[in-house]
């Protein structure tokens, strides 16, 4: 049976049709591993064959909330890369809901991980999540609901980026403008990297007018400032949800992996604007969290 390694990435990302899914899952691989464990997946459902086979997973329970892909497809976009409800009709969304379903060795849910019913409590021996935690309003709420499906001595591995506090925290959707131009997140997203935090509003619609047509201003604005797709917490405010979680941390690491340089000029005009807050260069977070033995 294959088995992940350094030598094969790329040849999975090519199989599975996936990216930088496949660097974090071999970082927790090589850090935590999934060999022979029943793993409850947050936020994301990765390839049955890959997370079986490659990983070599005992089970894999795929909990994904399918509000953020809808929100996409408001604007002509679709499915996450690594969904596996990409395509899908959101008519069937509720054939994937926890009730009366039984596990298998693969299970895919249509769900919040707040909603997580008490029938998976103590039933996984890791929480695995990729890209998500930025996405989750009721972040303490999750951090409990995941500490109670696992298992005593179980752990929690998290990579998640970028957050609202970094350079391109807006977390901007694709998006395609009037005169047929793509806008993005990283590349072109029309606003300045820290843009989202040092202006308000007006003062970003001001911006974009100057750029493209109002239309494609107004809705950059409210994926911005009003869209439920992200939830525009500080790394200062993760940092703390940890830390008052029943979990006990074993890694949080940020910087080198996830650190954009920033001017002090602009470090110092970001403090004034948010004190108590200083994180700015820090894009998000790789986190090993475990619950204790009892």
């Amino acid at each position: 049976m294959p088995s992940l390694n350094a030598e094969n990435l790329e040849f999975c990302k090519q199989k599975f049709q996936l990216s930088y899914h496949v660097d974090f899952v071999f970082e927790c691989y090589q850090t935590v591993g999934f060999q022979g464990k029943d793993v409850l997946e947050v936020g994301g459902s990765l390839p049955e064959g890959f997370v079986l086979d490659y990983l070599g997973a005992k089970s894999w329970s795929c909990l994904e909330n399918p509000e953020y892909d809808l929100s996409l497809m408001e604007v002509g976009g679709g499915w996450q890369q690594a969904s596996a409800f990409k395509g899908m009709s959101p008519t069937n969304l509720a054939d994937f809901s926890f009730e009366n379903r039984s596990l298998g060795r693969y299970n895919l849910f249509l769900a919040k991980i707040e909603d997580l019913p008490n029938q998976h409590y103590g039933k996984y021996d890791l929480v695995f999540s990729i890209a998500a935690f930025e996405h989750i309003h009721k972040l303490p709420q999750a951090l409990e609901k995941m500490y109670l499906a696992l298992k005593p001595g179980g752990k929690l591995f998290s990579m998640f980026a970028p957050i609202w506090s970094s350079r391109y925290g807006h977390h901007l959707p694709t998006l395609t403008d009037k005169s047929g131009r793509t806008i993005d997140r990283d590349k072109n997203s029309l606003i300045p990297p820290w843009g989202h935090l040092i202006m308000r509003p007006p003062e970003l619609c001001r911006h974009l007018y100057q750029l493209t047509d109002r239309e494609t201003s107004d809705t950059i604005v409210y994926y911005v400032y009003n869209s439920d797709h992200i939830n525009r917490f500080f790394a200062e405010d993760y940092i703390n949800f940890i830390e008052q979680s029943s979990f006990r941390s074993i890694r949080v690491q940020h910087p080198p992996i996830f650190e954009s340089p920033i001017t002090p000029e602009l470090q110092q005009q970001l403090e004034r604007l948010y004190p108590q807050r200083s994180q700015f260069s820090n894009d998000g977070f790789i986190v090993v969290l475990e619950r204790p033995l009892d």
